[in-house]
């Protein structure tokens, strides 16, 4: 799996390091394509997400009770907990996923549509998707950083944030 993990500095804060996913061929982080693809039929909760997203880099940390734990029981038994969604509003319809590290740092992913009479990510093609997306990226990141190539400076990831195999 090759990406770059890139700081996302208009929501990372003196609380929160907050970053994002470029896969390799692309040239858009993995959040500006769910902004992207969503932004126009629900601005609203667009703007609400990313307004989350800055209040948890600037003013909170990426406090547990802000996100649903998510991913499938053999993720958490190998790795633990550290894919999530951002909890949504109850009249929500976005759920944005992304890698967790501690209050002090998200990954941001993808994202998809959940219809209210989905109760489960699994139960839905495109939010499956996603999610096992962000369990793959969450696999290789920490593995990098029990390998040494990641490492936290305080709230700042370190070391080789663009994982190519040409690098």
């Amino acid at each position: 799996m090759n990406y770059e993990i890139v700081k996302m500095q208009a929501f990372s804060g003196g609380e929160a390091s907050v970053y994002s996913i470029i896969p390799q061929g692309d040239n858009e982080t993995l959040l500006d394509k769910f902004v992207g693809e969503y932004v126009y039929e629900y601005k609203n909760e667009i703007k609400q997400i990313l307004q989350r997203i800055k209040v948890i880099g600037h003013n909170t940390g990426a406090r547990e009770s802000f996100f649903k734990q998510e991913g499938d029981y053999e993720f958490q038994k190998r790795y633990g907990k550290y894919v999530y969604a951002l909890y949504d509003e109850e009249e929500s319809n976005l759920r944005l996923y992304c890698i967790r590290f501690s209050g002090i740092a998200i990954i941001l992913g993808g994202g998809g549509y959940k219809d209210k009479a989905i109760r489960r990510w699994q139960e839905d093609e495109k939010l499956s998707e996603e999610v096992r997306r962000i369990m793959s990226y969450a696999e290789c990141i920490i593995k990098q950083i029990d390998k040494g190539d990641l490492h936290w400076e305080g709230m700042e990831l370190e070391g080789n944030l663009k994982n190519y195999d040409d690098e």
